[in-house]
This record gives structure tokens, C-alpha cells and sequence, in this order.
């Protein structure tokens, strides 16, 4: 045991704090062992996510997330290259067969690279976040195939590189099985009603019963092919309405037939696209439940609300005797009320509401019915 503290040994009642203090002394110089260095951790560009595959007529598509920044949070240079890879397995390296393990490591020794997105397309895929990869033709058997072979099977993985040539980790190699795609629908029609853009097709050359379809959307400006259907789930009816548009917008639709829902999915190429810019030209409800009463010196009108989304405002008009109706003023689509402050003594007014909505142009109701009401005349002096 380490001796006592001279000023332990001077003022006893410092005993405990002095062995206290011994005791850490002892154990921080008691400490001192180091062990050997540790490496530099790799900042290496981030690993996509959420990689699916799909077939898409004879072309296989990849689409992944991407950030296109390293594990430090810092952006890919110009120089930086998305590589997509694809291995053709044998009969015998199945998904159900193999570890994700094993799976990786044939796939690293035997994948070749079939394509890379960078410079301007890497820049479109940093804005939207999602790179997007049609392996052209690849369902399609290959020359080097003997006659009649089965439709080719297939691994792909995605891996990121930065300007640095340092490689993300690889993705987990996804597996397709092509097939024969499904003629694509034909004679699509488009019509527009309210609130509603409208489709109906018909079915493919094929005929078959039973089909399943998608229908997709794009802008007009945009350049790439959607991935996402506008249908929650798959289609057996060839009709299909899209309340989840703008007025104003031009848009293009088209639909794909689909052998199965389950993924990865075996879709047909998009049939004839058809191009719409569904405009607003429909009017509001008329106003009901006008009422008036006399409130003071005003004259207050009130009525029930209309349920338009698109509501902007309320016109309230006003005539006496046999006069035509006169704008009187407006009002907020929050508000049910109006008060003509301007109304005279002695004289009786009849009123009407319109409702305007939020269109370019507006369109306004009809007008509601008319009710009337007036100020008493002044008693005489």
C-alpha cells in the first residue's frame, strides 16, 4: 500500500480524501498501456438503395436511390461514374440455392460491366435522386445462344464511383428471370370530364383474357420513361380515370399490359401515348340557401357554403324594381356573408349570389335564387 500524503499525516481528518486522491494517482500512472495503431477509416462514396429490376418489352431496367456522396457526407466530384454490372448465371447459381455471401463473391468474379452513367446524365440523376438503366435488348436470346434457347436469366448489381476511382460497396446482385413481354394495348382514347381525365383501350394483339395493365403519367417536359403507375394495383379493366392532375398541365399517358403484379415485373412496351392538357371549364354550383335580414342600418345576407376545392370567391349582386342585376361586390370563398352598407331607406332590393373558382379564366355559377329586403323609411319629422 502506497504511504500516506504528508498532509495526511498533518491533518488526519483528510485521511479519506488523501487515500482517495493516492488511489487515482496510482490508477491513471497504473494506465499507461497502448495498443497497436489503428487505420485510417476509407471514405468511400455511399452504396445505392432500394435497387429493383423490371422488364419493360425486350429491356431490362435497373432504377436505384442514390445520394451520390461519400460516408462523410461529402459530394461526388464531376468525375464520379454509376457502373452497372450483369452476370448470366449457369443452371446452377440460383438465389434460393446460395448465401447472399457466396452469391456476392461469384457474382465479383465473373459480372461484367454492361454500362455507366456519368457526366450530364449523373447530374439528372443527382437532382431527382434516383438512377434509372435500360439494359437495351438484353431479353432478347443472344447470338451466341443456339436455336432456340429459353429466355435469358440474369444478376445485376450497381456500384459507385467517385472521381477518385474509389468504389462504393456493391449492391446486392438482384435476379431476373426474362420472358416473352405481352403485346402492348392499342387504340387508347382519352376524354376529358370534370375533375376526371379518362382512359380506355383496347387489349393487346394477343387478345388474352385476363390481362393485367398499368397506366403511366408524364409531364411534358419530361424526357424519361415512368416507373410508377398511376393505379395502386394492376388493372383488369381497360378504363381507368386520373383525379390527380392540374388544369392547365399537359400531360402524356400510356398503358402497359402486365403478365404478373408480383415483382419484378414483366410488362409489355408502352402502347400509342397520347398527349392531353385537360383545361378547367367548369363552373361552380350555384349558391343556395340565400336569406336577408335587416341588421341595423345594413341589410345581411347569408347562404350555404359550396364544397369546390378550387373556390376562389363569391359575387354578390343587387337590382331594385325592374333594373338589371348590378355587381354589388365580392367576398372570400371562407366567407357565407355579405353586408350592403349601401342600401336605402324606403327602397326594396333584390339579391343574388354567384360562386367563382380559381381557373384561367374563372368560370362562375349560375346564379342563386333571388330574395328581396329593405330598409323601413324613415318616420316623418
Amino acid at each position: 500500500m502506497p504511504a500516506a500524503h504528508p498532509a495526511c499525516r498533518a491533518f488526519p481528518t483528510r485521511l479519506v480524501l488523501c487515500v482517495l486522491l493516492v488511489g487515482s494517482v496510482t490508477a491513471a500512472t497504473g494506465c499507461g498501456k497502448k495498443g497497436p495503431p489503428l487505420p485510417p477509416l476509407r471514405v468511400l462514396p455511399r452504396p445505392p438503395q432500394s435497387v429493383r429490376l423490371r422488364q419493360i418489352g425486350p429491356d431490362v431496367v435497373l432504377d436505384a436511390a442514390v445520394s451520390l456522396t461519400r460516408s462523410d457526407g461529402s459530394p461526388l466530384g464531376p468525375g464520379a461514374v454509376a457502373r452497372i454490372e450483369r452476370l448470366r448465371p449457369g443452371p446452377a447459381l440460383k438465389t434460393a440455392g446460395a448465401s447472399a455471401r457466396y452469391l456476392v463473391q461469384m457474382f465479383q468474379k465473373e459480372a461484367k460491366v454492361v454500362g455507366s452513367v456519368g457526366g450530364t446524365d449523373l447530374q439528372r440523376v443527382r437532382d431527382s435522386g434516383r438512377l434509372v438503366y435500360h439494359d437495351r435488348g438484353a431479353a432478347v436470346a443472344g447470338p451466341g445462344d443456339p436455336p432456340g434457347a429459353s429466355w435469358p436469366r440474369y444478376f445485376y448489381a450497381v456500384q459507385i464511383a467517385d472521381e477518385r476511382g474509389e468504389r462504393s460497396p456493391l449492391s446486392v446482385p438482384l435476379e431476373i428471370q426474362t420472358v416473352q413481354p405481352p403485346p402492348p394495348p392499342r387504340g387508347l382514347k382519352i376524354e376529358t370530364a370534370e375533375g376526371e381525365v379518362r382512359l380506355s383501350w383496347e387489349e393487346g394483339g394477343a387478345g388474352k383474357t385476363g390481362e393485367l395493365f398499368n397506366v403511366y403519367r408524364r409531364a411534358a417536359a419530361q424526357v424519361e420513361e415512368p416507373l410508377q403507375p398511376l393505379n395502386a394495383e394492376p388493372l383488369a379493366d381497360r378504363a381507368y380515370a386520373d383525379a390527380k392532375f392540374k388544369y392547365g398541365e399537359t400531360y402524356r399517358y400510356s398503358v402497359r399490359a402486365l403478365l404478373a403484379p408480383a415483382p419484378p415485373m414483366h410488362e409489355s412496351v408502352p402502347g400509342d401515348e397520347v398527349e392531353v392538357r385537360p383545361l378547367d371549364v367548369y363552373s361552380p354550383k350555384a349558391p343556395t340557401g340565400l336569406a336577408a335580414a335587416v341588421e341595423g342600418s345594413a341589410i345581411k345576407l347569408y347562404w350555404f357554403p359550396n364544397s369546390e376545392p378550387d373556390l376562389r370567391n363569391y359575387r354578390v349582386y343587387r337590382r331594385t324594381g325592374s333594373e338589371e342585376l348590378r355587381l354589388l361586390g365580392e367576398v372570400d370563398a371562407t366567407e357565407t356573408s355579405f353586408a350592403d352598407t349601401t342600401a336605402e331607406r324606403g327602397v326594396r332590393y333584390h339579391y343574388t349570389v354567384t360562386a367563382v373558382d380559381g381557373a384561367t379564366p374563372p368560370n362562375e355559377s349560375a346564379r342563386s335564387e333571388e330574395v328581396s329586403e329593405g330598409l323601413a323609411a324613415d318616420a316623418p319629422g
